[in-house]
């Protein structure tokens, strides 16, 4: 039965100094094996495996709750991504009979607020057929998306029979809340287009840069059956940007019958608002599966999810701190 010493004395009355009584061991809880009744006693105690702890303990708990809040502080500073891209299509490979007249319009208007990661995006269009030069519209038709639209494409490879005539239109308004750089658009048009014909009329004119991924590629491989007219522009002003990429693509190999007629304009704007850094975003009713929550300031992270993450280790930490003073106990005895 391992233990300790201690001493048992007593104080007798008028004794300056106490008798020792008794002096030996202690059992492993930390008392006395026995005990002498007489007198008034004064008696030392304690457990044998407080002399040996360690703050092997505290270190582990201290460890844990830097990690949590490590968790917590790595998500709350994570850049919210763009969500999803939607895509816009239309007029494409359609009216290829000689007379055939087509006239598409399509504007985008992105939301994208870089601190939160919300974003959202309105498309309308409108489709006008017919016969050529003699269309009729149809009613526009207004699309909401719970993300961005990065692409459009519309009025490629149609109206290619003789005598056609084709008017199409893309207008994109990028609005963007927070920090962000804009530059010139890349333009890729008018190549392999109009090799012989009454009007070429493109600006820029010539326009060879590499659009693939972002920027205008529009009237290229078009108007080439002889005697056409093709008139296409991108606005000066149109604009690429460093949050989101987005693709324009129209009036590509279209309008190739003899005397065949394309005017297709397209323009790219973004609008910078200043970023409101102090101010969470609550989230209100989303689609497509989408979930409305309270985020994280500066990140599209969900503040639930953090806490959670946080409260998982911590956990973690006080079963440690149990299993490590059990250990401890056990060692001792």
């Amino acid at each position: 039965m391992a233990g300790s010493m201690s001493l048992i004395a007593s104080l007798e009355p008028g004794a300056r100094e106490p008798a020792v009584l008794y002096s030996g061991l202690l059992d492993r809880h930390g008392s006395a094996l026995r005990v002498h009744t007489m007198g008034t006693f004064i008696v030392r105690t304690h457990r044998s495996h407080a002399l040996r702890r360690t703050p092997l303990a505290a270190r582990i708990a201290a460890a844990v709750a830097a990690i949590a809040l490590t968790c917590v502080a790595l998500v709350a500073l994570q850049p919210a991504p763009p969500a999803a891209a939607a895509v816009s299509s239309q007029c494409n490979d359609v009216s290829n009979t000689a007379g055939q007249g087509l006239e598409c319009q399509v504007t985008v208007e992105n939301t994208l607020n870089l601190a939160t990661g919300t974003a959202s995006s309105r498309v309308t269009t409108v489709v006008c057929s017919g016969a050529a030069n003699s269309v009729t519209c149809g009613t526009a038709t207004v699309t909401e998306f719970p993300e961005l639209t990065t692409s459009a494409s519309q009025c490629n490879n149609s109206a290619n029979g003789g005598g056609s005539a084709m008017r199409c239109s893309m207008r994109v308004i990028n609005t963007i809340t927070g920090s962000v750089t804009t530059s010139a658009a890349p333009v890729n048009q008018c190549v392999g287009a109009l090799t012989t014909g009454t009007v070429r009329a493109c600006t820029p004119d010539p326009a060879t840069a590499d659009a693939s991924v972002d920027g205008v590629t529009q009237c290229n491989g078009s108007v080439n059956g002889g005697g056409g007219s093709m008139t296409c522009s991108v606005s000066p002003s149109t604009t690429s940007n460093s949050a989101f990429r987005f693709l324009a693509n129209q009036c590509n190999g279209s309008a190739n019958g003899g005397g065949a007629l394309i005017v297709c304009t397209t323009d790219i704007s973004t609008v910078v608002l200043a970023a409101d850094t102090t101010s969470v975003e609550t989230g209100g009713e989303t689609s497509a599966g989408g979930t409305g929550g309270r985020t994280l300031p500066n990140t599209g992270a969900d503040a639930g999810v953090a806490l959670g993450i946080a409260a998982l280790l911590l956990m973690s930490g006080v079963a440690a701190l149990a299993v490590s003073r059990r250990r401890s106990v056990r060692a001792a005895r």
